[in-house]
């Protein structure tokens, strides 16, 4: 199972491609535009996707289908009905499968790890629910719905007037000769 990450440094990393040795303020400009062009770009995908009546983003529709199709071939034994428990073989592919996974749907748990790990139902998930007659598609996690894509990025920005109209600070200033940097030994 692969470690379980957040992509925010490397969404920023994205964002800021190329600002590498600017001066301060170009790079502050530059990071406050991308924002602003990243946040507008996912608002209007998120506008077209509820029209298009999706209930989730592209990712949780595109992986969702996939794993429903790859659960066609696999075979499932039910062990307890109470928790609604059962092991899901995988067909024999390229010297792959035939590999039995442990899917208890009252825990929302797979032995494969997919579904903690991304938040949608894996194949296995989804053909026990099929089993018990519970609805895969309400085991996707909340934060694929569209309602939450939408408010992540329906927030507005406002635009920077020029530095000349902006008011003047009330304080002045001062150094803090108590805080030093640690340099390296040998450096002035």
């Amino acid at each position: 199972m692969r470690y379980l990450t957040t992509n925010m440094s490397e969404c920023i990393n994205g964002v800021l491609k190329g600002a590498r040795r600017l001066p301060i303020s170009a790079l502050v400009e530059i990071t406050l535009e991308r924002t602003v062009h990243y946040f507008r770009v996912r608002a209007i995908k998120g506008q077209k996707m509820l029209q298009n009546n999706q209930l989730w983003t592209d990712f949780a529709c595109k992986m969702f289908i996939s794993w429903q199709q790859k659960a066609v071939e696999h075979t499932i034994t039910k062990y307890s009905h109470a928790q609604q428990s059962a092991s899901v073989v995988t067909r024999r592919q390229n010297r792959h499968g035939m590999i039995t996974h442990v899917v208890k749907i009252a825990n929302r748990e797979c032995s494969c790890g997919k579904y903690n790990q991304f938040g949608i139902p894996c194949s296995h998930a989804q053909k026990v629910c099929g089993a018990y007659n519970i609805s895969a598609a309400s085991m996707v996690k909340d934060y694929y719905d569209l309602m939450a894509y939408n408010n992540t990025y329906s927030k507005h920005f406002e635009p920077v007037q020029s530095e000349d109209y902006w008011d003047d600070p009330n304080f002045q200033l001062v150094h803090d000769p108590t805080i030093r940097t640690v340099t390296r030994p040998g450096r002035n």
